[in-house]
């Protein structure tokens, strides 16, 4: 029960800033929200001091934009994020801008356009309707009807951008800057405070729920690496939580998720039906964390680089000892298993991993990804390269360009392995921080290169996935054994 409200502790922490659900407001707000994510006018007021002159503006505004049923904020905060429908994110800086524009209109489909009340009258027509919708559908309704093609409800997209892009104002620039800002800020090369941020944000819910034991291989092996249950969920509002300002940043246009995990996972001796020799073994051994992920994949440059920061403990609170022998009470031909009681202690889990992907053969249905990884912290510190195949039917691996649109159906066969230099593992040695411990393995009784791989296959519809597969790891202490378990992963579409 401590560890779950532990757990339950972390899990607020991760998630503190999680976003809300934005309304379009009829009145002027005192405050304007991070996020904007609807169609909206939103003054600049010069370092946030209502004078004569901006009070005018103010008035001017709000009515102009009442008149069109347009929500209508005044701007008290630094900074600003717009988000577009299609996912892309745009960051403003207000202090910049002040002085320069006076507000800011923002149609939720195009990039918000900067501008001076002077300009505000002419603009709107352009940016929230626009004008030449009927004439052109007047001018091509013969060709349409003669091709049976049918008629669009709106402008396209591209259509839509260029009349965005006629809307004139006597100062306005645009830069392009760079592409994720989200963990660190940047200045902008000709107006400060424009900063457009080209990354597309992986909009889709989903719900992951993962268990691997080694139970499910076709020999039952009841050793080492015992059991494992990890809940993810991948979201987008996950990325205003200030832990995403600690993952790694990239300054290319890239396609990005933000995923949350619980992890659980023990590991035993090699023989469980009897007490530890506590020598030439594996100790007991048991963890739970909380691990944020943020994966950018750049289809340009066919790189995917993730970023995670994990943080739980260690020891008898995870609670592996408690699931474990109530898994083997539930089945009378289980033996209960002995020497938990000498699982290693209770220590902090503090870790970091990069991961960093390039394609180096894509085909229609068949890619192959190089990669290498870090980790770093109070579990495990190695590195390590591999290889991953993937052939099959599947969605884009560097995720949607512009006019993509998710595949209903996925099937595909998959292989992963991968050599890691071992520097230091607390599930053999110990935490970091507590030493108090019945049995570990000293440094140089530990294996510091270890080989794993992983084969399975993936099957996804609509909203509905699931993957089966086979993980295989060479042994991880000197006198080990080979070992290997079965994993079963299901993934549901919110």
């Amino acid at each position: 029960m401590k560890g779950f409200c532990a757990l339950f502790c972390l899990v607020l922490l991760f998630t503190s800033c999680h976003r809300q659900q934005v309304k379009e407001p009829d009145l002027i707000r005192k405050q304007l929200p991070e996020v904007i994510d609807f169609p909206a006018g939103v003054m600049i007021t010069p370092g946030k001091q209502i004078t004569t002159a901006s009070h005018r503006n103010t008035g001017i505004a709000q009515k102009l934009l009442t008149q069109r049923q347009i929500p209508f904020l005044d701007s008290t905060a630094n900074e600003v994020v717009f988000v577009k429908t299609n996912g892309d994110r745009v960051s403003l800086s207000m202090d910049a801008l002040a002085g320069k524009y006076e507000i800011i209109l923002f149609n939720g489909i195009n990039n918000p356009v900067p501008m001076r009340i002077a300009d505000l009258s002419h603009a709107l027509s352009q940016v929230f309707s626009f004008g030449e919708t009927e004439r052109i559908r007047s001018k091509n309704r013969r060709i349409i009807e003669k091709n049976r093609i049918p008629l669009p409800d709106s402008l396209p997209a591209e259509l839509s951008r260029e009349r965005v892009g006629q809307v004139r104002n006597h100062d306005r620039r645009i830069v392009v800057a760079t592409a994720d800002t989200s963990s660190q800020k940047f200045i902008a090369r000709i107006i400060p405070g424009i900063q457009w941020i080209q990354q597309r944000v992986d909009t889709r819910k989903i719900v992951s729920v993962d268990f691997a034991n080694d139970i499910i291989t076709y020999n039952n092996t009841d050793r080492y690496f015992t059991n494992g249950i990890t809940i993810g969920l991948q979201a987008a509002w996950l990325g205003l939580s200030p832990v995403q300002k600690l993952m790694l940043p990239y300054r290319h246009k890239a396609f990005v998720a933000y995923k949350l995990s619980i992890v659980q996972d023990m590991y035993t001796p090699t023989d469980t039906r009897m007490a530890p020799s506590l020598s030439n073994d594996r100790p007991y051994a048991s963890y739970l964390y909380l691990g944020f992920r943020k994966t950018l994949a750049d289809p340009l440059r066919r790189l995917k680089i993730a970023s995670q920061l994990d943080l739980g403990y260690l020891g008898p609170y995870s609670p592996g000892s408690y699931l474990q022998t109530m898994v083997h009470k539930t089945f009378p031909t289980n033996d209960m298993p002995l020497g938990w009681e000498t699982q290693i202690n209770t220590d902090i889990i503090l870790n970091y991993t990069v991961h960093v992907q390039k394609a180096i053969l894509m085909k229609e249905n068949i890619t192959l990804l190089a990669g290498g990884e870090v980790k770093a912290g109070t579990l495990y510190t190695n590195a390590g390269a591999g290889l991953q195949l993937q052939a099959g039917k599947a969605e884009p691996v560097f995720g949607l360009s512009e006019n993509e649109q998710w595949t209903k159906t996925e099937y595909y066969f998959f292989a992963r392995t991968n050599v890691h230099f071992v520097a230091y593992n607390a599930l053999l040695q110990g935490g970091m921080f507590n030493h108090n411990n019945v049995f570990t393995l000293q440094g140089t009784e530990i294996q510091h290169v270890v080989g794993d791989a992983e084969a399975g296959i993936h099957f996804r519809y609509k909203n509905f996935g699931i993957e089966l597969a086979q993980h295989y790891i060479s042994p991880e202490y000197k006198g080990g054994l080979w070992h290997k378990w079965g994993r079963i992963s299901l993934m549901f579409g919110l």
